[in-house]
Formats: structure tokens, C-alpha cells, sequence
């Protein structure tokens, strides 16, 4: 991207260039003296302004992959503190109240949640589940997910399907 972006603000005015050369060519074929002139002067703001806007837009889009590189240089060596700094502002516990609580084919709790959230259980853990009350849906190590009752310490292990 960077290399086309380059090879454009390069050949912008060759391509500017060449559109002028046509003109110019096309203007000379005139025999008319007064013609002639005005077809040299409606050349001459035409082909300004689109040079002008050309050559502009490359500026802009080589100013702005100079701020990308610019960013990456600043922040070279310290993606694994900005990983960290995201992952501290990212809630670890979320509180949700149970909607309706199903059993699947091989046994295991499905939890929908008011909020339309889907959570299904992963281990075969003695749990009760009760609709209306409120539950805890806290991160655990490695990805992993736990949910327990509000007020109690039984957990047992969920995966969010929705």
C-alpha cells in the first residue's frame, strides 16, 4: 500500500503530464486565433485544478501513512503493556439476571439470561438454578469462564454460546 501510494504521488504530475500534452495538442489544432486562446485558457484552470486536487489527496494520504508509521515507532517494545492496560479496563465480573434455565442432550445447564445472553455449563458440577435471581458471570484463568449465585460460593464452569 505504502509502495502504490508512493509510486501515485511519483507519477502524479507525469500523469498531469501527459493530460496536458493532449490538450495542447488539441488546442494547437485550432485555426482561429480567438478560439484558439480561449481553449488555451480553459486548459490552463482545468488542468490546475485537477493537478492541484491530485497532488493534494497524495499529500494527505502520504501525511497519513507517516502518522501510522509515526504511532508504530512510538509504541515499538510496549505492545505488551497496551495489551495489559486493555485487559485491566475490561471487566472481569458481570451480574445478570436468569430468565429460563434448560437441560441439553448430554445433561448440562443452558442459562438464558434477561439480557439475552446464552450461557451453557461445561462441567457436570452439581448446580441449582433458579429463574429470577440474580448470578455472577465471573473471567477465570486461560479464557475461562465460572458463574455462581449472588450471596453463595458454589461455581460451576460456563462457556457463552450467544
Amino acid at each position: 500500500m505504502k509502495k502504490a501510494l508512493a509510486l501515485f504521488a511519483l507519477f502524479a504530475p507525469a500523469l498531469y503530464a501527459a493530460d496536458l500534452s493532449v490538450q495542447l495538442t488539441q488546442c494547437r489544432s485550432i485555426s482561429n486565433d480567438l478560439q484558439r486562446l480561449v481553449c488555451y485558457d480553459k486548459m490552463n484552470t482545468a488542468s490546475a485544478a485537477a493537478y492541484a486536487k491530485t497532488t493534494s489527496t497524495a499529500d494527505r494520504a502520504i501525511s497519513t501513512q507517516t502518522a501510522v508509521v509515526a504511532n508504530s515507532a512510538d509504541d515499538f517494545g510496549l505492545e505488551r503493556k497496551i495489551q495489559e492496560a486493555k485487559a485491566e479496563t475490561s471487566a472481569d465480573t458481570m451480574s445478570l439476571v436468569l430468565q429460563k434455565v434448560t437441560t441439553n442432550k448430554q445433561g448440562l445447564m443452558v442459562f438464558t439470561f434477561e439480557n439475552g445472553q446464552v450461557w451453557r455449563q461445561t462441567s457436570k458440577d452439581v448446580f441449582q438454578a433458579s429463574e429470577g435471581s440474580v448470578y455472577i458471570v465471573e473471567r477465570g484463568m486461560l479464557n475461562s469462564f465460572f458463574m455462581n449465585k449472588e450471596g453463595t460460593n458454589r461455581k460451576t464452569r460456563v462457556i457463552r454460546e450467544k
